[in-house]
């Protein structure tokens, strides 16, 4: 048995091989790699050192205060991972790590595995914003950055198809691109154009997200939410949806709902203020929605806890159950793994132990996202 828990992961029924379809590339990276890539290619403001480097970006609960504060990690990091090479590297090892240490219980500080795993990764889901990883990360609505956004997407799908290749059926990987909360709609409708050009050519694009700070825009004014349905119409129908919306409160009911009937996702990420006004205000449109069109909820426990979106474990317990009684799916992933230094298996297994999830319902979660998953 392993002694951090009241119970033995091992006896789990696991199946062999799960998938996790939320992960962000920007997340992935285990710190002491962003460090020696960053080194390798001259980025400034690495702090007092390798211990600084590693304190500032890793994220913890006593520096996050809200998903906006979260957020402001992945600046620095997106900024390493910028240009063909760069993101090759970093596909290279994000995708490795998946598969390496996602059923591991344990992790080294620098993101290592360590003992047997619980279950293989045999699906990855990788997101992430290609015009972010052109050196115009800190310009925040541009798309003229210094790299070609073209070689970023070639670069990054190649690397994916060569590692999948390698691993002779045990892994598959399936990229999603970004559109950003806190770019303009230009620079949103170039990304759209880029994803409509290139999932013709590379079948490893399997889906595009909605991310970013919800604070700089909760899509309430209509106008801005026309746009981005005009982005969203863009995309050919090969490409599968998901949207983060609801995770914090800048994002009310009618907000919430208005989103998902105008960008009509397969999937949502974090939908949490359709629960909380369910249990508030006693009003279930949200939930009926997520239920009426069949919508699969991704939640990352720890990520959702750090960002102040859940109060606390508890709730996450709640929701899990509210998700049952409305017939809701849902599905748990890491969201960053190693900037918050964990591995979906210790995802699965904080809900266990602190009996926030029962065994059934983690082992329904990982159908769930099998079901669910883009990749086909």
């Amino acid at each position: 048995m392993n002694s951090s828990y009241s119970f033995d992961p091992y006896s789990i029924p696991w199946p062999e091989s799960v998938t996790e379809l939320h992960a962000h590339l920007g997340g992935s990276v285990p710190l002491y790699r962003l460090w020696e890539s960053a080194i390798d290619r001259g980025i400034r403001g690495l702090g007092n050192g390798y211990e600084d480097f590693i304190n500032t970006l890793n994220i913890s609960e006593d520096r996050v205060i809200d998903l906006d504060s979260y957020l402001k990690v992945y600046d620095r990091v997106e900024l390493i991972q910028s240009g063909p090479h760069a993101i090759r590297e970093s596909m290279n090892i994000a995708i490795h790590r998946a598969y390496r240490t996602g059923g591991m219980v344990t992790v080294g500080p620098g993101g290592e595995g360590a003992g047997k795993p619980l279950f293989n990764i045999g699906k990855l889901e990788l997101r992430f914003n290609p015009l972010k990883r052109t050196g115009a990360v800190f310009l925040k609505g541009s798309h003229a950055g210094l790299y070609d956004v073209d070689r970023v997407i070639k670069s990054a799908c190649d690397t994916a198809q060569d590692v999948v290749m390698a691993f002779h059926g045990a892994l598959r990987v399936g990229l999603l691109f970004c559109f950003g909360r806190d770019m303009t709609f230009e620079a949103n409708r170039v990304l759209a154009m880029k994803t409509l050009k290139w999932s013709h050519d590379k079948a490893n694009i399997i889906g595009v997200d909605l991310a970013g700070p919800e604070s700089v825009n909760p899509l309430s004014d209509p106008t801005k939410l026309k746009e981005m349905k005009e982005v969203f119409s863009i995309l050919p129908r090969t490409i599968r949806k998901t949207i983060h919306v609801g995770e914090t409160p800048h994002v009310n009911l009618d907000t919430f709902i208005r989103t998902v009937e105008a960008l009509e996702p397969n999937r949502v990420a974090h939908p949490i203020s359709a629960f909380r006004a369910l249990w508030a205000q006693k009003d279930d449109r949200g939930v009926k929605l997520l239920k009426d069109r069949g919508l699969i909820c991704e939640f990352c426990v720890r990520s959702n806890l750090l960002t102040r979106a859940v109060d606390n474990i508890s709730e996450y317990r709640r929701i899990i159950d509210t998700c049952d009684e409305y017939e809701i799916p849902y599905t748990f992933s890491t969201d960053a793994p190693s900037l918050q230094g964990n591995t979906l298996a210790q995802e699965l297994l904080l809900l266990l132990e602190n009996k926030a999830a029962t065994v059934d319902q983690v082992l329904r979660a990982l159908q769930h996202a099998e079901k669910g998953t883009f990749i086909r």
